[in-house]
């Protein structure tokens, strides 16, 4: 549980709570900062509450008492580390390039696991699960995402197609039905092919999830925004961490998926018969 859930917790349940142990979640939601620095004494009286109250306001939310519900309180409000990334330059070994390589991807990794938010996750899963078609749109490397989203959601049997180039996607968003749900890649949130695609999905009766920046013009049209922060650091060629995280956001859906559905996991389940290979 992070400092937002548990925050959100605190005021969905204020309504159940008797008259003290409301005052007590107020002051704790409106100034959590306040608080670490707050002995239970001092709490106690800043809300007009006995200390008993106060000792079953934490253990309410799961906590053995005050000092237990600060700690966690304290660590939860240290701000994220800014990604850390090493550039890698011309003078480089290949050691170091493997190894910078290497560190950058679980940087970026680690920073998504942060930055994730599962409630939106959640609601992806369920629209993608519910839809009858999805139409999967992405351009430039963000490409090579969409085949993968396209291949894991056929083995748990829907019905999709990755739509790549620029006519094909123009001719299926502006047929879009209600049925339909358009999944959309975009690291920036910011192409404008992408954007129009979304608009056009929506008009139609359609429904859009994307996975790109929050707060960007595709995230302000889309039905259900998965939000991954796209790192200002790039590789030589392309950008790796960002593909590496939405690939990692196409699992969480598509397991998601899986659990709404009852289905078996994606990586239990055979390969699909235009994909076996022969093997030597």
């Amino acid at each position: 549980m992070n400092t937002e859930s548990l925050l959100q917790r605190i005021l969905q349940e204020s309504n159940d709570m008797g008259a003290a142990e409301a005052r007590v979640a107020r002051f704790v939601s409106t100034q959590p900062s306040l608080v670490l620095h707050m002995s239970m004494a001092r709490l106690s009286k800043e809300c007009d509450v006995s200390d008993p109250t106060i000792m079953r306001f934490c253990r309410r939310f799961g906590f053995q008492g005050y000092q237990d519900f600060k700690l966690y309180l304290a660590q939860s409000l240290v701000p994220s580390a800014p990604f850390a990334y090493e550039q890698i330059i011309a003078g480089d070994s290949v050691d170091n390039i493997v190894r910078k390589t290497a560190r950058n991807s679980l940087n970026a990794i680690q920073r998504c696991l942060e930055d994730i938010v599962p409630a939106q996750i959640e609601a992806g899963a369920k629209l993608l699960n519910d839809a009858g078609w999805i139409g999967i749109y992405a351009t430039g490397i963000s490409e090579i995402t969409a085949f993968d989203a396209e291949h894991k959601f056929q083995r748990l049997g829907h019905r999709c197609a990755a739509l790549i180039g620029r006519k094909k996607q123009w001719l299926h968003a502006e047929t879009s039905h209600p049925n339909e749900v358009a999944l959309i890649f975009s690291q920036s949130g910011h192409t404008k092919q992408m954007v129009e695609v979304a608009t056009a999905v929506r008009a139609g009766g359609g429904r859009v999830v994307s996975i790109t920046a929050a707060e960007s013009p595709l995230a302000r049209v889309s039905d259900v925004l998965v939000a991954v922060t796209p790192y200002e650091h790039t590789e030589l060629l392309t950008p790796l961490a960002s593909r590496l995280n939405h690939h990692l956001v196409i699992n969480m859906l598509v397991t998601s998926m899986a659990v709404i559905s009852g289905s078996e996991f994606p990586d239990q389940l055979p390969a699909l018969d235009s994909w076996q290979t022969d093997k030597i």
